[in-house]
């Protein structure tokens, strides 16, 4: 269920009303069913929530689980669990999206904070932090920071100037440079008969403690799950971390990396600059990604990779030394 403290939940919906949204056809449950929330196939389950897969693989996830409403394809509905009700709908994501934006809505509107609960040494005045934001002690906010409604940002982190921060919890001891932007909507649309349609995005950013995140740096809050940093993990300037990223504790990830949405990356991992990740990929504990690589494919615990598209250091090694053997060749 998304945290209260960045949504709201808006009314209640029937199952016969969720099911108009979603221009679905129930084919198992019962009519009763009220809906409040969404949730992804891997959280807690509840009776009341709405989730979807459009993947088999993801049928394993609902095995133990309940569910209020659950939207998929008629093929894959033949081997959902009966655990809750089934719809079939021929775009399952663009199905839950709409449901999603009935039932949930970011929190934009706040009151600021009265400058009187802030020691003017450490937070610079012209700081926008929302009434409902919590901060610890011995925390510096530079000028012209914005910090959001339900934001925490523990004890003796650092945010610097021109910073935005929404949709976050902040641990302690966290440095954040200037014109970071941390919490905003992920780049998550769906394609429907109508266009590209934007998907909710309904999750958090964590960061954890003693993570140091450079200059320019965005790091998208997550659709449903959470994005997350480990503890004191470094990250450079001007690297994009999309929305669901789990990144491991005591990595360093450089300048100008742009890592793609639901990627899980181990612990210790190292990423030279302009690294290039596509989605959902696994990087293994202590990898090595070499800079300018693009990764198409998981990589295993423990292996250095680059090249584009990235494989194993001595894979690329070897097909560039020939590579400029063959080019001496021919042009001696």
């Amino acid at each position: 269920m998304p945290d209260l403290r960045f949504f709201e939940n808006l009314a209640p919906k029937s199952l016969a009303e969720a099911v108009a949204i979603a221009g679905a056809v129930l084919v198992r449950g019962a009519s009763q069913t009220i809906l409040t929330c969404v949730a992804s196939c891997s959280s807690e389950g509840r009776d009341d929530d709405v989730i979807y897969y459009d993947k088999e693989e993801l049928i394993g996830l609902l095995q133990n689980r309940k569910f209020g409403l659950c939207l998929t394809s008629e093929k894959l509905s033949k081997k959902a669990p009966p655990n809750g009700v089934i719809a079939v709908v021929a775009n399952p994501k663009a199905a839950f999206a709409k449901i999603a934006s009935a039932l949930h809505r970011s929190i934009e509107t706040f009151d600021r904070a009265s400058s009187e609960r802030f020691d003017a040494r450490l937070i610079d005045k012209t700081a926008i932090i929302a009434d409902t934001a919590t901060i610890k002690n011995d925390v510096r906010i530079g000028p012209h920071t914005f910090i959001g409604p339900g934001v925490e940002i523990g004890a003796g982190s650092v945010i610097g100037a021109n910073t935005t921060i929404t949709h976050a919890i902040i641990r302690t001891g966290v440095h954040i440079c200037g014109g970071v932007r941390i919490g905003q909507a992920g780049f998550g649309f769906v394609e429907t008969e109508d266009g590209l349609m934007r998907v909710p995005q309904l999750g958090r950013v964590i960061i954890q403690d003693d993570v140091e995140i450079g200059a320019n740096t965005t790091i998208d809050r997550g659709a449903l799950d959470d994005t997350e940093i480990g503890v004191a993990t470094k990250i450079d300037n001007l690297v994009q971390i999309a929305h669901n990223v789990r990144i491991g504790r005591n990595c360093i990830i450089a300048a100008q990396t742009g890592i793609s949405g639901s990627c899980h990356i181990g612990d210790r991992v190292l990423m030279g600059g302009q690294v290039g990740l596509a989605d959902h990929l696994k990087v293994g504990d202590g990898a090595q990604i070499a800079a300018q690589s693009g990764l198409m494919r998981d990589v295993p615990a423990g292996e250095k990779w680059g090249g584009t598209p990235a494989r194993p250091a001595k894979d690329w090694f070897r097909e560039t030394a020939m590579l400029t053997k063959l080019t001496k060749k021919r042009n001696g």
